[in-house]
């Protein structure tokens, strides 16, 4: 009787070594991963394991500026929950109704009125000089789209931005437009559908004679939409571009599409002119 227990006693013993030694190995492993493992790595492991934050310092903006009545006077579906996406408007009624989005509300203080063509010169300013606005001037990247357009592809922009802005460097990116070709004139004809802009058409007609004056082409290979816009603010011809446009746009009107059809040939390396659509 004494032996058996004397025998297991041994038994239990020799597992309880075992034991001890396993855990001490395992430990040990485990220490020298540790200390073989970058602390940097570690944080991004530990602290990131689903980051889904954003990938680039970006926002987007888009405005509405006159009165209610004006049939720009709508509130597109927000672009992005992981970007900045801005609002500007001089109408507190607008800015109100704002409230009940997600979209940053900012109130520029110009003068409201029921003249479409000023309310619409008031927009070409923050559509084309964006830099001109302190609270968007911290960003590298900026994509400007008009109240009225369908809900952006926050992917199909990311991915823009990574193959021309990061891999080639333009300066803007613009799409074609959807159904005219490169003649300034068909874009000119295009325009006498709209009353504002028909109140202008003699400016039009003008500037574009002196654009043809000075060497630029009534014809070009494609026509773009200026109803999307992604800039990168980190190319310093983007400041240079944008600051002709508006010049431009000074001179010709608020038919931003004419003035940026020269534009685009003053600028042939900083601009590029996709054909996907960004819906």
């Amino acid at each position: 009787m004494h032996l058996i227990i004397k025998k297991i006693l041994c038994l239990a013993l020799v597992i309880f070594i075992i034991t001890i030694i396993t855990i001490l190995i395992i430990f040990n492993c485990q220490t020298t991963h540790d200390e073989n493992t970058n602390p940097i790595e570690m944080e991004n492991i530990m602290i990131h394991p689903y980051d889904d934050s954003p990938k680039y310092n970006l926002a987007f903006y888009t405005c509405f500026y006159g009165v209610k009545s004006n049939i720009a006077f709508k509130i597109p579906e927000l672009p992005s929950n992981n970007y900045d996406c801005y609002f500007f408007s001089n109408n507190t009624e607008m800015l109100l109704t704002l409230k009940f989005t997600n979209w940053i509300s900012i109130f520029d203080d110009k003068p409201i009125t029921t003249d479409e063509v000023i309310s619409s010169m008031n927009s070409k300013h923050l559509k084309s000089l964006p830099e001109d606005f302190i609270i968007l001037k911290k960003y590298d990247y900026l994509c400007y789209l008009d109240s009225k357009v369908k809900k952006i592809n926050e992917t199909f922009v990311e991915n823009l931005i990574k193959k021309y802005f990061i891999d080639k460097n333009y300066a803007l990116l613009i799409r074609t437009h959807d159904f005219l070709k490169g003649f300034v004139w068909d874009e000119y004809k295009e325009s006498m559908l709209q009353s504002r802009y028909r109140s202008e058409k003699h400016k039009y007609k003008k500037y574009i004679k002196e654009q043809k004056n000075a060497g630029l082409s009534e014809t070009t290979e494609k026509h773009a939409m200026t109803g999307f816009l992604i800039r990168n603010m980190r190319n310093p011809n983007t400041i240079i571009l944008d600051k002709k446009w508006y010049t431009h746009i000074q001179k010709c009107g608020i038919q931003c599409q004419i003035s940026f059809f020269f534009i685009k040939q003053m600028f042939v390396n900083d601009i590029l002119i996709f054909d996907e659509s960004p819906y």
